[in-house]
């Protein structure tokens, strides 16, 4: 049954209108996805059109509007997972590219298909992928000010028509981090899906690197676990290691879910009967 989650990030809570603004965004998104999965699109395209429509709003630590490194640069990670195949590629700490995601995509069908720094840019600009400033205004002030800013990473997860699952994880980083720090949106652990299950993670890198929660939960699922028990599971396992993370998830049923050790996780999901889920701003 056809079905998709998408989320904004996780971490600290914003003020009420904040909160509104990203839920207003998430739904418009949301709602293109479903249209694109009542269309007979595939997962894997609709995940790279919602990782693109969110990267280029700068509410999101995402393409523009990425946090800043301590050096002043942007440098952005994200991966794509085709669960039908199970394919991942990813892109590390990219500079000047307007939409990583993008190059991700056209690396599914390549050879070598996790590319870093130079390389990654030379690969997106022998595809013709459009080069940019993907530094905000607010992104700009918030470094000048030695801050990590409140935008967050952002993900999609979709169950097509087909049963075919597919996810996309895209991230700008911590914020103030040094040149070189590796984010989780460009593994494994943040960024996983199988025939099975897809799982996009946002939070604290590192903790969703050490409890490699993306892979874990959708192994779960495998083993036959509940999407439900498996992610209760993890939490709580999220909980005992003190772990500050989010995840969004879904099975091949359409099967939902969404947990976090974080204040706040932004997300919005339709089920299979078309119903919307989200986080309401009111309860924030």
């Amino acid at each position: 049954m056809p079905a998709l989650i998408i989320h904004g990030g996780a971490g600290p809570a914003r003020n009420k209108d904040g909160c509104r603004e990203i839920t207003l965004v998430l739904a418009r998104i949301a709602d293109l996805c479903w249209t694109q999965i009542q269309a007979g699109e595939s997962a894997i395209d609709i995940v790279t059109r919602a990782a693109v429509e969110l990267e280029n709003n700068p509410l999101f630590n995402a393409g523009f509007g990425s946090k800043l490194q301590k050096d002043g640069a942007a440098r952005l990670s994200a991966a794509l997972m085709d669960g039908q195949r199970e394919r991942f590629s990813g892109v590390v700490n990219v500079e000047g590219i307007l939409n990583p995601i993008l190059l991700c995509a056209h690396l599914q069908d390549e050879r070598d298909r996790v590319l870093c720094g130079d390389g990654a840019r030379e690969k997106a600009r022998s595809i013709g992928l459009e080069e940019g400033n993907v530094r905000s205004p607010k992104a700009i002030d918030a470094w000048k000010k030695a801050c990590e800013g409140e935008t967050g990473t952002i993900g999609a997860v979709v169950v097509d028509k087909e049963g075919r699952i597919a996810v996309a994880t895209s991230t700008g980083g911590r914020g103030m981090e040094g040149p070189g720090r590796v984010s989780d949106s460009c593994t494994v652990a943040g960024n996983y899906a199988t025939t099975a299950a897809g799982v996009s993670c946002t939070g604290i890198g590192e903790d969703i690197v050490d409890g490699a929660l993306a892979v874990r939960l959708v192994t779960a699922v495998e083993a036959g676990l509940d999407i439900d028990s498996a992610a209760k599971t993890l939490q709580n396992q999220m909980l005992k290691m003190q772990w500050r993370a989010g995840l969004i998830g879904l099975d091949t049923s359409g099967k939902w879910i969404a947990i976090h050790t974080t204040d706040i996780m932004y997300w919005y999901a339709i089920d299979p009967t078309g119903h919307q889920h989200f986080t309401h701003p009111d309860d924030q």
